[in-house]
């Protein structure tokens, strides 16, 4: 995806629908990252893959030393510098991820890849390059949207999906080039040189993000502490915590 197609999808963000997907991707991505982070590695030095709406940066910055955001919208990039302008420790990177080099080869002890996979026309390419930024005894971790999730079978019951791996309008939207089972993300980030010390599902959707917009923030934590109890393939998230080879 080039700069512009990156700007014109991150207008999604300033939505109302944008604003729900981002409470809801942004608490719960933060609530998987700190468990996986807590279990397999520690808070020190972070790459992150993307901002997004700017909402799991928040809730995680205060646990790192240092935390380097790389990502490509220009537009994205320049509002988070204002809104983080007084945090110390942090880095933007204007950048693809394809085209990302870490300064004088400075390694991290944590990758985190919310939500980017499924952007990406070669994800396996960003999966191989981002074992060089990470230390031996690091940990990346990898979220995506899940094919197999309660609300897309749903969503082929009422008609709306032909099939579970369909994309969807709000797919298109904010540029998604494909949505995965769990045996895709294995198989991705396997090729990619990771080995998985823990994979799984985490939040459960039965309707659209449309008519989730009133919830209240204590029902989406609720959702997800339920969902982390749940078969992975009924979840709308997957995540692959994984160290290098």
């Amino acid at each position: 995806m080039n700069s512009k197609n990156l700007n014109e999808s991150a207008k999604f963000y300033d939505t109302g629908i944008g604003k729900v997907n981002a409470q809801i991707i942004g608490n719960s991505c933060a609530m998987l990252n700190m468990e996986m982070l807590t279990k397999y590695s520690r808070f020190d030095s972070t790459i992150l893959l993307g901002i997004g709406d700017g909402s799991l940066l928040e809730q995680i910055l205060s646990k790192f030393k240092e935390v380097t955001v790389v990502e490509g919208s220009d537009r994205l990039v320049n509002e988070a510098k204002q809104r983080f302008a007084s945090h110390t420790g942090l880095q933007f990177v204007n950048e693809h991820f394809e085209n990302f080099q870490p300064a004088s080869g400075k390694k991290v002890s944590s990758i985190l890849g919310n939500h980017v996979l499924e952007h990406l026309e070669k994800p396996v390419d960003v999966i191989d390059q981002s074992r060089k930024w990470l230390q031996s005894d690091g940990i990346a971790i990898f979220t995506v949207p899940s094919a197999t999730s309660l609300h897309r079978r749903i969503g082929v019951e009422l008609g709306i999906l032909n099939q579970i791996n369909d994309l969807s309008d709000q797919d298109q939207l904010v540029g998604h080039k494909r949505v995965y089972d769990a045996n895709q993300l294995k198989v991705d980030v396997l090729n990619g040189g990771y080995s998985v010390v823990e994979e799984g599902g985490f939040n459960l959707k039965l309707v659209s993000q449309a008519q989730m917009a009133d919830w209240p923030a204590e029902l989406h934590d609720a959702i997800y502490r339920i969902s982390r109890r749940c078969p992975e393939e009924m979840c709308s998230n997957l995540y692959a915590a994984c160290r290098p080879k």
